[in-house]
């Protein structure tokens, strides 16, 4: 009796983990199988796809992320039902355009059986379709057109020829076109690993309307592939899935079923990016949408989103100064991705909250506050200017795109999007205007003549911007200081621009987006006191903080930074990922201020290395990935 109920318990365990209320689809088409019939044999077992005894597979990552929900995504579906309400005429483009990215299966499938328009309605209606951006999608993409304009705006191609491309050489051709609903033949596909791969939906072009209703021309709605073509990251070989694919350099088993040998190295399907308010909408409506995660998936991307966003996107710095009656404070915010600070669909913000207190809590200058509905306090009505220096309250730098219609107005109707009239999202390092691609990619607004945007020394591609605050002060006194980098994956005025639309997918949209305040997720902060009547000196720091490297995945060379508010013995050591110790970088006393050194790794092979700061009590240890 009691075999039978611990065998009975682990059988109901199994199917728990397994399969959740909505589970992945296991149709077949004549192009495409639902990830369901991937799990057969790629999901981890506890020994295939496990890492340190941590489940790795990629289906356990994906299902959870914004790809694996791109079909189902619930404010995609609202926007769909925007444009269709405001242009009725053009329904089927609208639908067929925008299913062509986050329903590629349902899309092509579609084209392939002979029809020239494939329709929101069809998608949902069909589990296959409706599987977002799967597995047999992204990997039976060609490569034939990869790079060019003729990819871009969802022009991947897909071949009924039954093949599917992996990362490794030598791929075994022998099992997968006999595994049942699976059937396709395995090649060695190097492009899987390329940006270009991305780039194909990834960089999108959107037609816009005039006052007529005619198409009047095209508008470079997302473009992160030609922004990182515009940065350093190229020459360095780091790829967009080096950062949204983190991989494994150990061995690993990529299949549950068959005699395979281990792989090296492993992609980790966790996509990840900087949604997190859109991943929280997804867990607290997992039946709602009809996902197939759980909600401890959900976490996990959560928290490997919130990851991304603190530890890998920005650095915050600041100087102050007391001269003359006036608390200077240059706030410096440097990007560390390869695409702008934020990037994809202009919806998105950043920006800085600047708050100064006298002692005892009372403040004497606040900028970039919100309320409890997230909306940035005093920011103007259309759109907030980029600010070189900063005086009132009232002002707010706020880094974001934002565009205009034929008639110079803001909108937030995409079709309607004719040019931004302001785009100061801060460009990745060795961005430049001189770029071939800068025509797609421009920065707009009072950003194009600020010395201190992109900038350094009147040198383009610094890639971080200065913004510096002047706020009255008075002698003898403490002023204690807080500045934050805030950022929204969705503006509260698209929101509003949506609400007073009716429409089933809109409505259903806005009533998740009201069960969660969209209150900013901070990206990076730093406190510090102002002393006035005594010389304040540049750089003065209030915590200890160790800095992830920059850049980072990199290739040979790579920054660390660190402050301490102490003087004292200090040492900055790397290590390989078994714990050897690989070099000592510091080992003497400093004073306190803040330091960074330069690590070469010419002479080290890829992979994963750790660099360990030691100062007193305080110790701290983050990772790198050197990938040459």
């Amino acid at each position: 009796m009691i075999k039978f109920y611990t065998l009975f318990s682990i059988l109901l365990l199994s199917i728990t983990t397994i399969y959740s209320q909505h589970p992945l689809p296991t149709e077949t088409t004549p192009l495409f199988r639902g990830s369901g019939n991937c799990v057969l044999c790629h999901e981890s077992d506890g020994n295939a796809m496990t890492w340190n005894g941590v489940d790795v597979s990629p289906i356990s990552y994906w299902r959870s992320t914004m790809m694996g929900n791109a079909s189902k995504d619930p404010l995609w579906r609202a926007m769909v039902a925007e444009e269709v309400h405001n242009f009725p005429q053009l329904q089927e483009t609208i639908e067929t355009t925008c299913l062509r990215c986050h329903s590629p299966m349902g899309y092509t499938e579609a084209f392939f059986n002979g029809d020239t328009t494939y329709s929101m309605a069809q998608m949902k209606s069909d589990p296959v379709a409706n599987d977002g951006v799967s597995c047999t999608a992204c990997h039976q993409i060609k490569e034939n057109n990869f790079g060019t304009q003729q990819s871009y705006s969802g022009h991947y191609l897909i071949e009924a020829d039954s093949i599917i491309y992996g990362p490794y050489e030598n791929s075994d051709t022998t099992h997968m076109p006999f595994w049942p609903g699976v059937q396709y033949n395995v090649e060695y596909g190097p492009h899987m690993n390329k940006s270009e791969l991305c780039a194909t939906c990834h960089t999108l072009f959107t037609p816009y309307l005039d006052n007529s209703g005619n198409i009047a021309g095209t508008f470079p709605e997302q473009t992160p592939y030609l922004e990182w073509k515009n940065s350093n990251y190229p020459s360095q070989d780091i790829q967009c899935q080096d950062c949204h694919l983190p991989n494994v350099d150990d061995p690993i088993l990529i299949s549950s079923r068959g005699n395979y040998p281990e792989r090296t190295p492993f992609w980790r399907h966790a996509f990840v990016g900087g949604n997190v308010y859109m991943l929280k909408i997804l867990k607290a409506n997992i039946d709602s949408v009809g996902a197939t995660a759980e909600p401890e998936h959900f976490d996990s991307t959560i928290s490997r989103a919130e990851y991304n966003l603190t530890e890998s996107s920005v650095v915050l710095s600041t100087f102050s100064d007391f001269q003359n009656d006036t608390l200077e404070i240059r706030v410096i915010v440097e990007n560390l991705t390869g695409h702008k600070l934020p990037t994809g669909i202009p919806f998105r913000r950043m920006w800085i909250h600047l708050k100064v207190e006298e002692v005892g809590g009372t403040v004497i200058f606040e900028s970039g506050e919100w309320d409890s509905e997230g909306k940035v306090a005093d920011y103007n009505s259309d759109y907030e200017p980029h600010y070189d220096f900063i005086s009132s309250d009232d002002e707010v730098q706020a880094y974001e795109g934002v565009f205009i219609d034929v008639d110079q107005n803001v909108t937030y109707a995409l079709l309607r999007a004719a040019e931004y009239i302001k785009d100061n999202r801060i460009p990745p390092a060795g961005f430049t205007t001189a770029h071939n691609s800068y025509d797609s990619t421009g920065i707009f607004g009072n950003a194009v003549i600020d010395p201190n945007f992109n900038k350094d020394g009147g040198n383009e591609g610094s890639g971080m911007d200065i913004v510096t605050y002047k706020i009255p002060g008075e002698q003898s006194k403490t002023y204690r200081v807080t500045a934050e980098v805030c950022y929204q994956s969705i503006k509260p005025e698209l929101v509003d621009h949506l609400r007073v639309i009716s429409e089933p997918d809109i409505t259903k949209f806005v009533d998740m987006y009201d069960g969660i305040p969209n209150v900013p997720f901070i990206m990076e902060s730093v406190m510090f006191d102002i002393v006035t009547g005594v010389e304040t000196e540049p750089g003065i720091v209030a915590e200890f903080k160790l800095k992830q490297n920059y850049p980072n995945p990199f290739n040979p060379n790579t920054v660390i930074s660190w402050q301490s508010p102490t003087s004292g013995w200090q040492t900055l050591k790397i290590y390989d990922v078994i714990g050897n110790e690989i070099s000592t970088l510091v080992n003497k006393f400093l004073s306190a201020g803040k330091y960074s050194i330069e690590f070469d790794a010419s002479l080290l092979p890829s992979g994963i290395y750790y660099y360990k700061l030691d100062a007193g009590k305080y110790s701290e240890t983050k990772k790198m990935v050197l990938i040459k």
